[in-house]
């Protein structure tokens, strides 16, 4: 059909002001998407495996699909998103990530997967459209599919707890947070014993937990593993200038093998710790790990690495009272505004001379509040 010149009038004004519809280009922003995409075939050419530079290239991918999408288009994703979570726990149920690691390489089609699951095979083609646009597994042929690296990881403690917890023991909360914060006339929430959390499940977090063994022992399974192949904070905070015997800010008077070197505040099972030691042998002092008693029971830690289990609840007043560097890694300050009253209570001040710097560590999370890391 022959364009008018008040269609060409129209288009030419849609440049300048998307349309509401979704159909939509790329407006005026094409310079700015070819920088995006010189800057990726850069890193790409010249890849380098830092988590800063893996993190800004994500983040340019991002920008350059913001760009590419219509308003529709992102809305829809947005919007999708609870699906698509359903649907990868149902294949994780199902055991189908499992099945196709099995195989070795080798594909895997439909009616095999709905034999080995027990389950409708119809259902099974449609769900794995989700999990295969989702980049969970590769599509190979009609109704026949692959392993890649991103089902595997689906197969391992890393991938399937940090899944489920947080499906199965955050989602709830999500799901109700509109209603609650409805209920709450939008103001911040101040108590964690009526958080969205409590409002949705009837309890507050770690009581819910205590309630719950299974959702417990997920959740500890998944603190367990969450940085693997992460960076941790020894490997930001500088261990061999500030804490090693050489150090020349350490009173080696004060560092013997029986004073304490480290406390772990809320360290789940150990696995920072012994990581720690692993990495830096050469550390003078103990080192404690605190958690609650059904966590701590199940340390990954041998009398061998020579690290002290305490049980010890945060919320209660610390009961090591001398000089040591305390990691409140992932514990988030100011949980409420009471329980930052109380921080300044149960964490004592170091009672003799040390750097500034050994009297705790926070997690990113804790400190900043402009740009949280990535889950």
């Amino acid at each position: 059909m022959k364009r008018t010149k008040a269609t060409k009038e129209s288009t030419t004004a849609s440049t300048a002001m998307p349309k509401t519809n979704g159909v939509t280009t790329l407006d005026n922003h094409q310079e700015v998407a070819l920088s995006l995409v010189e800057r990726l075939r850069n890193a790409l050419a010249t890849p380098d495996s830092s988590s800063a530079n893996h993190a800004e290239l994500l983040a340019d991918i991002s920008r350059l699909q913001l760009l590419v999408e219509t308003p529709l288009d992102t809305i829809y994703r947005i919007g999708h998103q609870t699906w698509q979570n359903a649907c990868v726990r149902i294949v994780l149920e199902l055991g189908v990530f499992d099945i196709m690691v099995a195989k070795g390489g080798d594909q895997v089609d439909v009616q095999e997967l709905a034999l080995a699951c027990d389950a409708d095979a119809v259902f099974l083609v449609r769900i794995m459209r989700v999990v295969v646009a989702l980049g969970l597994c590769t599509e190979v042929g009609v109704d026949e599919y692959k392993a890649n690296s991103k089902t595997t990881m689906m197969t391992i403690p890393q991938g399937i707890s940090s899944f489920k917890t947080w499906f199965d023991i955050f989602s709830p909360a999500a799901a109700k947070l509109p209603e609650y914060m409805r209920s709450q006339n939008y103001q911040n929430p101040t108590q964690s014993t009526t958080s969205a959390f409590a409002y949705a499940t009837g309890s507050e977090f770690w009581n819910h937990l205590n309630k719950t063994p299974i959702q417990s022992q997920l959740f500890n399974e998944f603190m367990a593993t969450r940085r693997e192949g992460r960076p941790n904070w020894y490997d930001i905070y500088p261990i061999d200038r500030e804490l090693s015997p050489s150090s020349p800010k350490i009173d080696t008077s004060l560092r013997g093998e029986s004073d304490i070197l480290l406390v772990d505040v809320g360290g789940n099972r150990g696995h920072d710790l012994v990581n720690l030691k692993a990495k830096h042998p050469n550390l003078v002092g103990k080192m404690i790990l605190q958690d609650l008693p059904d966590v701590i029971a199940h340390a990954c830690f041998s009398p061998e690495d020579e690290i002290e289990a305490m049980p010890h609840d945060f919320f209660q007043p610390q009961p090591i009272q001398r000089n040591s560097l305390l990691s409140f890694w992932f514990l988030v300050k100011k949980l409420t505004d009471q329980c930052d009253r109380d921080d300044k209570q149960q964490t004592p001040a170091p009672t003799t001379s040390a750097p500034s710097s050994m009297t705790g560590l926070m997690h990113p999370a804790a400190t900043s509040s402009l740009t949280p890391p990535r889950p």
